[in-house]
């Protein structure tokens, strides 16, 4: 898997849009074209929010390009891949498999923490830079959800807090896309964009993860971090006779 600079990016993007008038490989009449007077239209944590959807956390919202296609699609929710503390991991690849029964590689880590940051900080800079190009009418109205697991010593060692702040506040990076951007493309490079990638974040925990140190942890990043705060139940909680009766009985998943 390679990441690529924000301006190979924009090219890829831009050279496509030109010639065959899709991003991507996403066709120019899919493209979501958000309505300022949307029925749907909300806030969330004070920011605007253009449609309350958007794609789940997975091997699919870690690269710049798969970020902005799902935003091309109307994502406006965004729920980046959970990162973590150990992201030297030997583990089959894509850690999620699905198809109908699914395979779910947990402790999945398939970037450095460090290329995972600049990811999702590339992905933000090009929604607002395509927004503007695009001429969508409105504010962005696009919110980062950051996910990270997977208990509390790995989420509040000095890696993932450096991952956090990085989110927090991109400024300085922010500001090296822009020197690229008026050395690639000028005309773009004054596009605002804001400082803050995202102020919020959902925990995941893995299967028997007490339910003491999701609180813990809880705790820690509304209190600490000052994020607001989603936390991510695993089903495992109800108990194996439960969850199996779930997935036996009620939606005929026998071979689980």
């Amino acid at each position: 898997m390679r990441v690529h600079p924000l301006g190979r990016l924009l090219r890829w993007a831009l050279g496509e849009l030109e010639e065959k008038d899709s991003i991507f490989g996403i066709p120019r009449s899919l493209f979501h074209v958000p309505k300022t007077d949307a029925p749907y239209r909300g806030e969330l944590f004070g920011h605007p929010l253009a449609t309350p959807i958007g794609p789940a956390a997975g091997p699919h919202t870690q690269l710049a390009q798969n970020i902005v296609s799902a935003w091309l699609c109307g994502g406006r929710f965004i729920e980046l891949k959970t990162v973590q503390a150990n992201d030297e991991l030997e583990i089959p690849r894509p850690c999620i498999d699905m198809a109908d029964e699914g395979y779910n590689v947990e402790w999945s880590q398939e970037l450095k923490l460090d290329e995972s940051a600049g990811e999702y900080v590339k992905a933000w800079a090009l929604i607002h830079i395509l927004h503007r190009h695009l001429q969508f009418p409105g504010p962005v109205g696009t919110v980062f959800n950051m996910s990270v697991g997977y208990d509390l010593e790995g989420i509040r060692s000095a890696r993932m807090t450096a991952f956090m702040d990085r989110l927090n506040d991109a400024s300085a990076e922010i500001a090296e896309l822009r020197d690229e951007l008026r050395r690639t493309f000028p005309a773009l490079a004054e596009t605002e964009i804001p400082d803050r990638v995202t102020d919020n974040v959902t925990l995941s925990t893995m299967h028997g993860c007490p339910p003491h140190e999701v609180e813990r942890i809880g705790r820690y990043l509304l209190e600490e971090r000052g994020l607001h705060t989603f936390v991510k139940l695993n089903p495992t909680l109800l108990g194996k006779e439960e969850v199996l009766g779930i997935l036996h009985d009620r939606l005929g998943f026998q071979e689980i």
